[in-house]
């Protein structure tokens, strides 16, 4: 028994011991790491460093503009018809809908119909019929058998018969004929089929010249009044983004609203250069106001109380500046201020947590 309480209390030395030893090196361990490794000040863990984003402020113009779609539409004399002054058979079809053709290509063939072939044969036979009329009068008149007015009447009759034949072989009448393109441009629509029996004077094929082009725009009724005749438009072609964009210049505005689209049509004129297609879709910007002067992104600009203010970066501090807006769109606004020059770099991201000289970090867009 004695040993037994002997052998338990030589285990509870040993154990103490074994944690004394243990406790005086830890607490030598921490000693030496906080030496060789002080505690980071407020400063240098961030806290009173504010990351921000800047951008210089320039000077130029800042303007409003409004943002529409239309398509491209032909300009006013850009459409030609093609018809024929007579009765006529279509034999052949050459082109169709959306097809270019160059100026003189052949577009379609036609014969004259039944109806105007018998027209043809009649003018030819009532041309003869006047011309031995007028043989035989003269015989007549040389035998004292006719009066000169009889000769002047079949004279006459002669000069009418000649002048409907010659009609009808000038318009094509006595045979086939190719319709040709007197002007290059594009198929807009073809009227007719093969086969088919077409009136005289009536539509066969619409040619759109291609360097007539113009842009029918959509602006809402509201903002008509802004718009003026010669104002530039910037486009772009809508299905074609990588593409370069071009300006015209706004030729008409209507006065009343498009019923299909409930907008007011604004047609602008292109430079005849451009590579448009009819129908396509174009995004139009019409600038409807300007201003000169400093500019800030909006972001830049903050409220205070009654005032407008802004920051700029000076040896990675932050600058108050009260400032007077002017001039604004959606992207940027025109601002005034005594200590302010273009160049300087305005805060445009961050700016919400910043004070008066407090310290910042100049952070660079990936």
């Amino acid at each position: 028994m004695k040993r037994t309480i002997w052998t338990i209390l030589i285990i509870l030395v040993v154990v103490l011991a074994l944690a004394g030893g243990y406790w005086r090196f830890y607490d030598g361990s921490k000693q030496v790491s906080e030496k060789d490794h002080p505690p980071l000040l407020p400063a240098e863990t961030g806290g009173a460093v504010a990351p921000v984003k800047i951008i210089p402020i320039r000077d130029g113009t800042i303007e409003e503009h409004i943002q529409v779609y239309g398509k491209i539409v032909p300009a006013p004399g850009a459409t030609q018809t093609v018809s024929v002054p007579f009765e006529s058979r279509v034999r052949r079809v050459t082109v169709s809908t959306g097809q270019e053709v160059m100026k003189g290509g052949e577009l379609l063939e036609i014969e004259p119909s039944p109806d105007t072939r018998l027209k043809f044969e009649q003018a030819s036979n009532a041309y003869e019929s006047a011309k031995q009329d007028l043989e035989h009068r003269r015989e007549l008149f040389h035998l004292k058998l006719a009066t000169n007015k009889q000769v002047l009447d079949a004279t006459q009759a002669l000069s009418l018969a000649r002048s409907e034949l010659e009609s009808l072989r000038k318009r094509g009448v006595d045979g086939r004929r190719d319709i040709r393109a007197d002007t290059g441009g594009l198929i807009q629509k073809v009227f007719i089929q093969e086969g088919a029996i077409v009136p005289a004077g009536a539509p066969l094929v619409e040619i759109i010249s291609q360097n007539r082009l113009e842009a029918r725009l959509g602006v809402e009724p509201e903002n008509n009044r802004q718009v003026k005749p010669n104002q530039t438009v910037s486009l772009i072609r809508v299905e074609v983004p990588e593409a370069e964009g071009f300006t015209g210049k706004v030729r008409e505005i209507s006065r009343a609203v498009n019923p299909a689209t409930l907008l007011v049509d604004v047609f602008v004129a292109l430079p005849p250069a451009t590579n448009l297609l009819l129908g396509e879709v174009v995004l139009g910007k019409i600038v409807i106001a300007s201003d000169r002067g400093l500019i800030v992104p909006r972001s830049a600009v903050l409220r205070e109380g009654d005032q407008n203010i802004l920051f700029t970066v000076t040896n990675d501090h932050a600058v108050k500046h009260g400032v007077k807006i002017g001039f604004e769109n959606q992207e940027e606004i025109r601002v005034t201020g005594t200590d302010l020059q273009p160049g300087d770099t305005v805060v445009v991201l961050g700016n919400y947590e910043l004070t008066d000289g407090m310290a910042v970090r100049i952070e660079v867009s990936p």
